[in-house]
């Protein structure tokens, strides 16, 4: 995963462990956090594992007044949001304890039913269980805390995203250990790991393992601590590993703890994330024009790389200008699917300029904007989903951004018989675009306004002439006739608009002029 969680956690380990074996009146704190283990093949979960707590994002949770619905909801980084749905069998309402089989969606009338969803990614059909540990409410019948456990498959026998969910959940047992630690191929990796009762009762502590040849051994102390140790070899390089480790005390109450194993080194050069891959360690752009060429395939995600389109497999640049100028990044010359974003700010906290995907109909990303001297500009490359691939990054001064100037001839032409008026003008452009021009003609007869609007949509191209007709609708004037417009002076006030594909800007410039309606010869 990445330095920064790394370095964190280093300093932090030591305190957090003694923590748990000093105080234990924690076991009864409240928790709220989500814990997610995606099978590989598994769509809603993409194969990932993930752990949240509020330091990530928020939590709510919400109950249906008939009590068979409830719903948690998790937001976090742009991009990142799960929604958790599990409902009760015959409109009845989910009780405590609970073991239900969900034979689909929520809310059916004849089944249990679940649904978990996250970044976009849902199933339309499922197959699952869950079982309610935890469920109290308050007096005003909202979720008061809630602790459940799950399986769910999108199709019977497909790859199954588990987990759990706590929301203020008040924890006969916790577990501790770090969250993630990074391990150099051929160095011994030691974490230790503690548990706390409420009752102060023995906690047996096991590490089920990951599949495949790793020789790690975890041992259980006896008195409520465990130690987990692991040398990887050659086999592991460049591997990521997600676990738990589990609890369990003599009242048969079970707690777990995930941990994220980053194996760094590798058999050969290839097999490792690019340099680029964290936010940390972006490339820096020294000046422009840039342009540089990677391996993406073993590129990762971090937890709080920002959504653009996409997030898979994302690289970073960064920039300095040391003047104000126009700037263009693009993908073009990649041979994989991109999703490109510029943000300014730091880590965690940062803001988008622009984001792009299938610029002029192709798969690769261009963004340009105006840049400002001395400061710092990132750039995140995406792959849409994941893939091998080869980027072709480049970073060039922006061509001159789009322009139009509307216009409007000072004479029109008026039909007295229909007072239909025609007005007309030029659209100028600095490049090829689609332009709208709508707006409204007025005159005022006495101290009646009488109107009519238009709308011109039209290609532009250097110059291009325009003209439209303009009527009123038919009403009584002072009583005795029709208002329609008529030979004089007229106010024209219009707006056009038109977008930039190339950039994703949108252009908009606003007129208005008095012009003069003249009868038809």
């Amino acid at each position: 995963m990445k330095d920064w969680k790394e370095t964190l956690i280093r300093k932090c380990s030591i305190l957090w462990i003694t923590f748990f074996l000093l105080f234990t009146t924690a076991a009864h704190a409240q928790v709220t956090s989500l814990s997610l283990f995606s099978d590989p093949g598994d769509f809603v979960g993409g194969g990932q594992n993930a752990f949240f707590t509020p330091a990530d994002g928020t939590f709510s949770a919400q109950v249906s007044p008939d009590g068979n619905i409830i719903s948690v909801h998790f937001v976090g980084q742009p991009g990142v949001f799960w929604d958790l749905q599990f409902s009760g069998c015959c409109n009845s309402p989910l009780t405590l304890p609970g073991g239900y089989f969900a034979a689909g969606l929520p809310g059916q009338t004849f089944n249990a039913g679940m649904l978990i969803s996250g970044d976009g990614r849902t199933c339309d059909s499922l197959f699952g269980t869950f079982d309610i540990q935890q469920l109290s409410f308050n007096t005003d019948g909202s979720i008061a805390s809630l602790d459940i456990d799950f399986v769910q498959q999108c199709q019977e026998g497909d790859p199954a995203l588990s987990g759990e969910i706590r929301f203020n959940a008040t924890a006969a047992l916790l577990l501790s250990a770090p969250p993630h630690r990074d391990v150099t191929l051929g160095d011994t990796l030691t974490v230790q790991v503690a548990a706390i009762d409420a009752q102060g009762a023995h906690v047996t502590l096991t590490a089920p393992l990951p599949a495949g040849d790793i020789q790690g051994t975890f041992v259980d102390h006896g008195d409520n601590t465990g130690t987990y140790t692991w040398t990887p070899n050659s086999t592991f390089a460049g591997v990521k590993l997600f676990f738990q480790f589990q609890g369990t005390d003599s009242a048969g109450n079970s707690a777990f703890t995930p941990i994220e194993i980053d194996v760094i080194g590798s058999q050969t050069q290839t097999s490792q994330p690019p340099p680029n891959d964290d936010f940390s360690h972006a490339t820096v752009v020294p000046s422009v024009p840039f342009t540089t060429s990677q391996d993406i395939t073993n590129a990762t995600v971090a937890p709080d790389d920002p959504f653009c389109v996409s997030r898979n497999q994302t690289v970073w640049f960064a920039f300095t200008p040391t003047q104000n100028m126009r700037l263009e990044a693009n993908t073009l010359g990649s041979n994989y699917d991109t999703t490109l974003g510029v943000y300014t700010g730091t880590r965690g906290a940062l803001n988008q300029i622009g984001c792009d995907d299938d610029s002029n109909a192709t798969l690769q990303s261009t963004v340009r904007f105006d840049a400002v001297a001395g400061v710092t500009y990132y750039f995140e490359v995406s792959s849409f989903s994941l893939t091998t691939g080869n980027l072709v990054f480049n970073l060039v001064p922006g061509p001159t951004p789009l322009a139009i100037t509307p216009s409007v001839i000072k004479f029109g032409t008026i039909d007295p018989t229909t007072g239909t008026a025609t007005i007309s003008g030029s659209v100028s452009c600095t490049k090829q675009a689609f332009v709208t021009l709508s707006g409204q003609l007025k005159q005022t007869h006495g101290n009646t306004p009488i109107t009519g609007f238009f709308s011109v949509f039209l290609p532009c191209d250097g110059i291009t002439p325009w003209n439209t007709t303009i009527r009123t609708a038919p009403t009584l004037f002072h009583g005795r006739s029709v208002a329609l417009f008529t030979g004089g002076k007229a106010d024209i006030s219009a707006t056009a608009t038109a977008f930039d594909f190339d950039s994703g800007e949108a252009v908009q410039q606003n007129l208005a002029v008095t012009i003069t309606l003249r009868g038809k010869n």
